[in-house]
Order: structure tokens, then sequence, then C-alpha cells
């Protein structure tokens, strides 16, 4: 979206944030360039209104780089016209490059691949796990009555990790990690009990998760719509 105040015009857009992680998510965008101007705060979630200057067209670059493109055009044509005969009598190679069939292994066994090894002791998920994805149940926690989700109801999705410069330990005491939703316009926040599970997750990095929805306690109001990580694997 594109308005004008004082003769400058702005982008602005609108993303959504957990409730008590505004200020990461806020930080994140400033980074980029946009400045906060409005902030409604939600049951579970708040919205967060952004705004940066819209980048100006830079006209006389353009217009510079056309005219070296169309000078450097005639130059490499004049230059054909003048030395475009001195090889015509070139002879093909009369010797084609040709390669040795590779030959057959004498024995199988030398190309056969190990199995993966099993992942490890991930706790498993209940009979009740819905499978979705990361902007679905981003959606669902932050429409009416979240969507109808309860506590203790269970998703896997995969998603791409994003945003590691903001993970942090929340207010909850849990560790917080970001996935990607609605390519990168938002993020769904994960809860880790323990930390290290994040160890060697970076941005981009596509893990497979099964989350819970549990209850947390901030500032004396206990309330549902936080996602606790359960099992996770990351994707080859």
């Amino acid at each position: 979206m594109t308005t004008e105040d004082d003769g400058i015009k702005y982008e602005t857009r609108t993303v959504k944030s957990m409730r008590g992680m505004e200020s990461r998510t806020a930080a994140k965008w400033e980074r980029q360039g946009w400045r906060v101007v409005d902030q409604k705060v939600g049951r579970v979630s708040s919205e967060i209104t952004l705004r940066r200057p819209k980048s100006k067209t830079p006209w006389k670059l353009y217009a510079g780089l056309g005219g070296f493109i169309v000078a450097l055009f005639v130059f490499l044509t004049v230059m054909n016209l003048v030395t475009g005969g001195e090889n015509a009598g070139a002879e093909p190679s009369s010797t084609p490059n040709q390669s040795a069939p590779a030959e057959p292994s004498a024995d199988p066994s030398e190309t056969a691949t190990a199995s993966p090894s099993p992942s490890n002791s991930a706790p498993a998920a209940s009979a009740n796990v819905v499978d979705t994805t990361p902007g679905e149940l981003f959606d669902r926690l932050n429409s009416a009555d979240m969507g109808g989700i309860q506590v203790g109801d269970q998703f896997r999705f995969t998603g791409e990790l994003s945003g590691s410069d903001y993970w942090f330990v929340g207010a909850t005491g849990d560790f917080v990690v970001n996935v990607a939703v609605h390519e990168g316009a938002n993020d769904l926040q994960v809860l880790l009990a323990d930390e290290s599970a994040a160890a060697s997750w970076t941005d981009g990095t596509p893990v497979e998760m099964v989350v819970e929805n549990v209850q947390k306690t901030l500032d004396g109001e206990t309330m549902d719509g936080w996602l606790q990580l359960i099992s996770s694997t990351v994707v080859p």
C-alpha cells in the first residue's frame, strides 16, 4: 500500500506478532528501514502497522545505462563487420573429443548405499495430530476464536526457519524460534523447552515439526495459543 505525506510517498504494511513479543518483531522490521506507526494488541497476537519512504525510481541511472547499452551494441556490430571474414576459412577439428564409456563395476556391492539411520529419541506425536502448513496454522491462530483450536491440539507441518538473529528466551522461559509464513511477511513462533534442539538450525533450514497448543502464564494471565515443540526433524 502506498500513501503520500508532505510530498513524500510511503509504503505501508501490517504484520502480526505473538503477544509479548511485539518489540522483537518491530526491531526486525526497523532494521529493514520500516517505522512502527500503529499497534493493536489482541488476546493472543498483535497487529503492527509499519511504513517507510518509497524508493524513488532512478530514471537518470536507467537512461545512462540504456545509452551505454546502445553504444556497446553499435561498437560490437562495427567490429563484427570488420573482422567477420578473418576466420571464415578455419577448418573444424577432424578429431572429435570422445570419452571412453565407463566400465560397470564387477562387484554390485561397491555401489550399494547405506540405509539412513532412523531419527532418534523424539517423542511420538499423539493419534490426533493434524497435518497442516505454517501459513494455515498461523491464520487459524489469528482468526476468530483461534479457528477452533483447543488446548492440547497437535499439528504437523514442514517449514523454513527464519529470523535467527531474533531467536531468544521469551517471557515464558522457553526458547523462541521463527518459521516463515506468507513468503516471509510474517513468522510463526514456536517454543522450545530445550534451546540445544536448535543448535544446528539457521535461516532457511527446512524442519518438519510437531507442535502442541499449550497454555502459558504471562503477567499473571493464563492463555493458550502458544505452540510448544514436541518433535522435530531437519528435512534433507
